[in-house]
């Protein structure tokens, strides 16, 4: 079991009320800040299955399933070996990094699942099918090499491969049942597909790729990529009421290199895009982009712009639904684990050591990149942590085993054996080589190791530490500034392998592998080895605190301690930075100050968000009151219960000086109807950016504030109860500002102001939700 047991887990239940509002939960874009790049999506019924690219990892092409676009979870691989040779088995020399299987496409039809892959490794298309995508057996069907290719089944019973690079798209036909080229089917370039044409460029980076065939109202869609100069990567879609020619093109999404995908329908009719963006050492990030039809083009509702933050049912699993901690103490590995390339499998084993993951070495080898056997799993933003506990009382000397940071720039924290003594070293590297950075004497053949990352968008540092007891991290070496390189193509991941330099047949066993947001969260999925254990509310004096009580002041700071598991995170905070100057609660990454009425959150920017446990004493109309300071004009929040909206967006005033003051505090209010008992309250915010000390909740409907004027630093709480703030929109939906005023007819005087046509437009009051109709006449 190693120093200490394994913990036990306990499952959370989580007290709810009445869904008004399927939609009602704020998500982020990326919707999954984690390397899940080239994306393929279908719906089947209600639920929603996709596939990513994974490159030279083992087995290969996993497969996600969601019900709500926003949990997803690994059901399964489209092969478990892609191909036995030199390569992908890392022998000779050889390797399969940045090859393996690339760009795929998934299909259901007549009840079977299709998953086509495209393999630079070994020169073919590979064609996998299954009645059953969770559990069942995969078939395959080898073509020839067709560059990111979607498979495509028409209405009349054809099938095809739309595929290729540059300025024209090819096709070539299947036989009726996709078990190969149909002898004497047509093939060719498709007609009318230009990407000049659509884009009006002629230089590009990338001139054109990555096809996805849709069919929509009986015509079809082709979506590809392009990369004009000067530009970013930029999403191109073409319509044609025939499959072969007749196509004319232009741009759907050009916006901060977003792109490349499908899309997809729901069940009620909404419309979305899936599209990856290249998004530095983290990997390729997917987003969804909400659309809809417009002349018989599709269009994203969000404009010119993917939308930082979406509406879905439920908020992402911890770690996106793609990381699991594991204790090893299954007869199989969790889902979410893949090995770097084929594995050697008479040299691991769940067995060997009944509740340990064991290595043993085939081989010698002189670089980490060579070993086999090391198990991998994906890293996520913006900030993770992966930690192990390795014993090596098995190995030999000139062996190492440990944690690896595992990209072309690279770093490995890993216990060693030399002249039959023990030590923790730390190595860095790059796609040329790697050399030791640090070394310690260790008097054990057992130690913790921990590798965290810091990955904001577009850029990231791998950070690594030793432990002898499991309590207190040393850090040791250099930190490592990661990089994204087309050579392995791939985002960062953890691994944990076991190298020998001098012989082989020596071992380690690693207990188990714990990972999270940070050094002390353990994010353990359903069914990945442990049960989830709930967020508690935080206490300051000790264990054991109540839940914050309503009615009754709750301060910003103390947020829920985090869980473990799928109801774990009790916070989010996006920037990588931790600009706070208070020593209460390091290690949160959430920004917090010390002021002069005590510790409040700063730096709060768009889609950050905190949960409280509260018990409401009584069911009932309550008036929630903020205290918040903010620079400018456009600051918000908004409150929810159970994931459930209860409050509109409620903006939050700017300084009272008009220049920037985070000391200058104002105090909000809303009202909210609250059910008796335990739930999770979360504030989030929506406009940047905005401080907050404390929320206060007051019995009965348009309540007295108990505490209207409360001094901090510099400033003074100023009670705008009187003043509200106002949302003006056209009657399209589009937003056009807003305005604060004090009576109706200051409304609509601001209104007037703030409109620059004639016309109808709506205000919605963001304190009451109250809304009106105004013409404007100008």
């Amino acid at each position: 079991m190693g120093l200490f047991s394994k913990m036990a887990k306990a499952a959370a239940v989580v007290a709810g009320f009445a869904v008004v509002n399927s939609f009602a939960v704020s998500v982020n874009n990326p919707i999954m800040y984690v390397d899940s790049p080239d994306p393929s999506i279908v719906r089947v019924d209600d639920a929603y299955y996709m596939v990513t690219t994974t490159m030279h990892f083992a087995p290969g092409v996993p497969v996600f399933k969601s019900t709500d676009l926003a949990q997803w979870r690994t059901v399964g691989y489209a092969y478990q070996t892609l191909t036995n040779n030199d390569q992908q088995n890392l022998n000779g020399g050889k390797d399969a990094y940045g090859k393996g299987s690339w760009a795929s496409s998934i299909r259901y039809h007549k009840g079977f699942f299709y998953v086509l892959t495209p393999s630079y490794t070994t020169g073919k298309t590979h064609l996998y099918k299954t009645a059953d995508v969770e559990s069942g057996q995969w078939s395959e069907v080898q073509l020839p090499f067709y560059h990111d290719p979607s498979l495509f089944f028409d209405d009349d019973g054809t099938v095809w491969v739309f595929y290729g690079s540059g300025d024209q798209i090819s096709y070539v036909q299947l036989n009726d049942d996709a078990s190969g080229v149909k002898a004497g089917g047509r093939s060719g370039k498709l007609g009318g597909v230009s990407v000049n044409q659509a884009t009006g460029k002629s230089g590009y980076i990338v001139q054109q790729e990555g096809s996805h065939m849709e069919k929509v109202n009986g015509e079809y869609y082709l979506f590809t990529i392009s990369w004009p100069n000067g530009s970013c990567r930029t999403e191109v879609v073409y319509r044609s009421k025939n499959l072969l020619s007749g196509y004319t093109g232009r741009v759907f999404l050009s916006d901060n290199g977003v792109a490349q995908g499908g899309i997809f329908d729901t069940p009620d009719g909404k419309w979305y895009a899936l599209l990856f963006r290249d998004s530095g050492p983290v990997g390729r990030m997917s987003h969804l982009v909400p659309m809809e039809w417009k002349d018989g083009w599709p269009v994203p509702t969000s404009g010119s712009k993917a939308p930082s933050t979406i509406d879905l049912p439920e908020s992402p699993l911890p770690g996106y639904g793609m990381v699991t901690s594991d204790d090893f103490e299954s007869g199989e590995l969790a889902l979410e684990w893949q090995f770097n390339h084929n594995p050697d499998n008479k040299n691991w084993s769940l067995s060997a050591n009944p509740g340990y993951f064991r290595i043993t070495t085939g081989r010698t080898d002189s670089r980490v990149v060579n070993a086999k056997n090391t198990l991998t799993q994906r890293s996520f933003g913006p900030k993770s942590s992966g930690r192990t506990l390795v014993d090596g009382k098995g190995m030999k000397d000139g062996d190492m085993a440990g944690l690896v940071a595992l990209q072309d720039d690279k770093g490995f924290v890993a216990l060693a054996k030399e002249n039959g003594n023990y030590k923790v070293v730390m190595y860095t590297g790059n796609k040329d080589g790697e050399r030791q950075a640090a070394s310690q004497a260790l008097s054990d053949s057992k130690v913790y190791l921990r590798i965290d990352f810091d990955l904001p968008i577009d850029r990231g540092t791998a950070y690594f530490y030793y432990s002898t007891d499991g309590n207190t991290w040393t850090k040791i070496g250099s930190d490592v500034k990661l990089n994204y390189d087309l050579h392995m193509f791939v985002g960062v991941r953890w691994g944990l392998f076991n190298m020998a330099t001098k012989q082989a047949g020596g071992y380690a066993d690693f207990d188990w592998f714990k990972v999270g947001t940070d050094v002390n969260d353990e994010i353990y999925l359903d069914g990945a080895g442990s049960e989830p254990v709930p967020q508690t509310p935080f206490c300051a004096a000790g264990e054991n605190c109540p839940a914050n009580a309503i009615p009754g002041k709750i301060e910003a700071e103390n947020f829920d301690v985090p869980g473990k598991g799928k109801d774990g995170s009790s916070y989010y905070d996006g920037d990588s930075e931790n600009h706070g100057d208070s020593d209460y609660r390091k290690g949160t990454g959430v920004d917090l100050y010390k002021k002069a009425t005590g510790v409040i959150v700063g730096y709060n920017s768009e889609g950050d968000w905190l949960e409280y446990t509260v018990n409401v004493k009584e069911a009932g109309d309550y008036t929630m009151f903020a205290a918040v300071a903010a620079a400018g004009n456009t600051s918000s929040f908004k409150l929810s219960l159970d994931g459930k909206d209860i409050t509109e967006e409620i903006a939050v005033p700017a300084a009272s000086s008009g220049e920037e003051n985070y000391d200058d505090y104002n105090k909000v209010k809303a009202n909210v109807k609250l059910p008796e008992g335990e739930h999770v309250l979360r504030f989030t915010v929506v406009g940047s950016w905005l401080d907050i000390d404390y929320f206060t909740f007051v019995k009965g409907a348009n309540a007295t504030d108990p505490d209207p004027i409360v001094g901090l630093a510099k400033g003074v709480l100023h009670n705008v109860q009187g003043v509200q703030s106002y949302s003006v929109y056209g009657l399209n939906g589009k937003f056009v500002g807003r305005v604060e005023a004090s009576n109706s007819f200051d409304v609509r005087s601001k209104v007037n102001s703030l409109v620059k046509e004639n016309g109808v437009y709506v205000v919605k009051s963001l304190t009451t939700g109250t809304t009106l109709r105004l013409s404007v006449t100008k």
